[in-house]
């Protein structure tokens, strides 16, 4: 056995190449053997090849006759194709091609003579080729077939042969026809109307369409065209601080002459490209150069050079899948030695496909630029965040009262919490204290505690998981009683309710809930409650004008589950550790090929696909600046209704407003729908404790009513939810004035 492997090993060591050779090698090398031929066969039609030569020329000429010279040429233009041609697969269609060619020609020159004349000048005619190829339809059929035949091959031999593209040659001669009857306008009425027809071409050469133009066209950003003059931008800041509706102002006597921060708080940088044309024009051409090795025909249309990225936009030949052009990706990447490519095919609402191909310097998109930009003061929304520059480099704000709440997730170092601060200093350039209450969680300790003693905080930073769920069962029990008084007074939304309040006391600020890592909330003990609550606001707090924004660096679905993500449409991805991550967040592939450093995508509920966004770089310095204003603006201390409790009571745990817990200001028909509820509030106050059997036999009730009551009260944030064994928290003061006493 051991003897017949090892001759089995031998034969398989012989049979195997000794070059590994690229494909393109083997063509190139075939390519010059052709060409070689082709100039050797010329040498010997020339009768310079020697005595073998001679003989050669005879036999050569006895096939192909005068037109002999058309077999060198054959060859050489074989191999010139060969270097250009992409695959083996077209080789072998521009050889066939090209022998049905030079047959159908041969028979075509034999055709044309006389009868007398096919046999004895045979070698001035098409040669014995030639003679074979006419020979037939002279005898059996007629000339005039014999020409339709053969032109026909011909035709079928030179679209094998070199494959032309019709509708891009029906377009070039379209576009010099159109080219020529300008030119011919612009003779006759050059005289007459100069500057006009000048200000024509401008404007022709400034816009050139697809089909006429088939020279690369680059689309310079917005912010890369030109500067904001300074007139320009003390207007926008006006706007920005004066967009809300007259009759949506909150005037409130301790902040009406509330100062907003300026904007010299902020860095003046100006975003500034360094890509230059003829760079942008090569790449295009290693794109499309790449792509027809693979067999796929593309021309680059527009490219477009962004903060991160530039897009190139393609226009595929007829007949060309984009799912072929979508799996080159990482072969793409390779021929261009990028980082990374996003292939987005096709682009929406045009028939083109775009790659997205990072830039070798990239350009920071500073807060600044973005508030001062005329699409951030033209929406009218007092929530509107900035969210960076798409891959056009245009400005993008969005409203989130009109989200109305957003989730952002992300690998580590990907830029969320530099997103976080960019939102809350964008929020308070436009709202005073009286117009916009936050609640800020912050489990990491980390990021958000340098916003601890602003103005416009309902209670200090929150760092504990249970405090956390505490201020989350407070919004809850909030937002049933802004929907009440909705009700009572016909409004639908916050913004209804406060054009119909006369007294000034009586207007809702809006709320934005802010919780930087919700990992940490979701693995505690607390996890289902915290999920329910999450849940419930982010269902119904639309109305009432409270607002939800959860960030999370672990993007997986035990901690974004599917009731928080049906509820949360809006969402910006980050950078992701793997495809996994994306659908988690997007529930599609892309975010594991974004770049980092605030590049993302940003999806919402009307939004076909994700689009690509440089988000905003706010340095920490910037951050502080605009904090330290804030609060010397509002005195160093919150005002007197969200003032935390000196006393230092447990009752007031999380720092929540004291009217949430210290005083239990019901009205007298919100029982829940049980008489017993306010003599069993009583009942908690006084006892100091919370369980069914207590409730049992004070007020002589049955076990189901008793726990009805409990879960009243926990729906109300009057007490804490069942933890097992361990009684229940009780978050009523003793010295609190429960609402229908009488």
């Amino acid at each position: 056995m051991s003897p017949r492997r090892k001759r089995r090993s031998r034969s398989r060591r012989r049979s195997s190449p000794m070059l590994d050779l690229e494909p393109s090698t083997v063509r190139a090398i075939r390519g010059t053997v052709h060409v070689g031929i082709g100039i050797l066969l010329l040498l010997v039609l020339q009768q310079e090849a020697g005595i073998l030569g001679g003989t050669l020329q005879k036999f050569i000429v006895f096939f192909g006759g005068k037109w002999s010279i058309l077999l060198p040429a054959a060859f050489i233009l074989s191999g010139v194709l060969k270097w250009i041609l992409p695959s083996t697969a077209l080789e072998k269609k521009q050889g066939i091609g090209l022998a049905i060619c030079l047959l159908a020609f041969l028979g075509l020159v034999h055709i044309g003579a006389p009868l007398e004349d096919i046999g004895v000048k045979r070698n001035e005619l098409g040669g014995a080729i030639g003679f074979m190829m006419s020979i037939p339809f002279i005898l059996f059929l007629s000339r005039p077939v014999g020409y339709t035949v053969l032109s026909v091959m011909f035709l079928i031999g030179a679209f094998l042969a070199f494959e032309p593209n019709y509708s891009s040659i029906l377009r070039y001669i379209q576009s010099m026809q159109k080219r020529k009857r300008r030119r011919s306008t612009s003779l006759d009425y050059a005289e007459v109307v100069e500057e006009d027809v000048e200000g024509s071409e401008e404007d022709y050469e400034e816009k050139p369409t697809e089909e006429e133009s088939d020279e690369l066209n680059i689309v310079r950003p917005v912010f890369a065209q030109k500067i904001v003059k300074e007139k320009a931008k003390k207007k926008i800041k006006e706007e920005i601080q004066k967009k809300k509706p007259a009759g949506l102002e909150m005037k409130d006597t301790r902040y009406e002459e509330w100062t907003f921060p300026a904007f010299d708080l902020l860095d003046s940088s100006q975003s500034e490209l360094t890509i230059d044309d003829e760079q942008l024009k090569t790449q295009a051409a290693l794109i499309e150069e790449k792509l027809l090795e693979f067999g796929i025909e593309v021309k680059v249309r527009d490219a477009r050079p962004g903060p991160t990225v530039t897009q190139f936009t393609l226009q595929p030949a007829e007949g060309i899948k984009l799912s072929r052009i979508g799996s080159l990706k990482d072969d793409l990447a390779l021929a261009l030695a990028a980082q990374s490519l996003r292939i987005e095919a096709p682009i929406p609402g045009k028939s083109l496909v775009g790659i997205e191909m990072p830039n070798e310097k990239r350009t920071f998109v500073h807060l600044r630029e973005i508030l001062e930009s005329e699409a951030f003061a033209q929406n009218m929304s007092p929530v509107t965040l900035p969210l960076g520059r798409d891959v056009s480099g245009d400005a993008i704000v969005a409203g989130l009262d009109n989200m109305p709440h957003l989730l952002i997730a992300g690998a580590t170092n990907s830029g969320k919490s530099v997103c976080m601060n960019t939102f809350i200093t964008s929020l308070l350039y436009q709202n005073a204290p009286h117009e916009l209450k936050f609640i800020l969680i912050d489990p990491k300790r980390v990021e958000l505690m340098p916003y601890d003693g602003i103005p416009h905080l309902l209670t200090p930073v929150i760092t504990d998981a249970e405090r956390a769920l505490q201020a989350l069962r407070w919004t809850v029990a909030e937002m049933g009683r802004r929907l009440q008084r909705f009700s009572e007074t016909g409004a639908r939304n916050i913004d209804e309710y406060n054009e119909k309040q006369k007294s000034e006391d009586a207007l809702m600020p809006r709320v934005v809930i802010i919780i930087d890592e919700l990992a940490d909330l979701m693995m505690r003990q607390f996890r289902r409650d915290t999920e329910t609550m999450i849940t419930r606001v982010a269902q119904m707090a639309r109305a009432v004008g409270m607002h939800l924004i959860i960030a999370t660096q672990r993007p997986s679905v035990d901690v974004i589950t599917g009731l928080i993500k049906a509820n949360m449409p809006t969402r910006i991805a980050f950078r992701t550790v793997s495809s996994v991550d994306s659908r988690t967040i997007l529930d599609s592939v892309g975010a594991e090929d974004l770049l980092g450093a605030g590049d993302m995508l940003y999806m919402t509920a009307t939004t076909p696909k994700p689009v690509r966004i440089q988000g905003i770089y706010v340095s920490t310095k910037e951050v502080n600046r605009v904090i330290n204003a804030v609060k010397i603006a509002g005195g160093g201390k919150m005002s007197e209704q969200i003032r935390m409790s000196d006393e230092g009571d447990e009752s007031s745990a999380g720092g929540l407003p004291p009217g949430a817990f210290q005083q239990i200001d019901l009205e007298a028909d919100d029982n829940g729908g049980d008489e017993l509820f306010f003599d069993a509030v009583r009942v908690v106050q006084l006892s100091g404790k919370a369980s069914a059997s207590l409730l049992q036999r004070q007020l002589k009730v049955g076990y189901a009513r008793a726990a009805r009551l409990l879960d009243i009260m926990e729906e109300k944030g009057l007490i804490g939810p069942a933890d097992g064994a361990k009684a229940r928290k009780v978050y009523i003061n003793a010295n609190a004035t429960v609402g229908g006493e009488g």
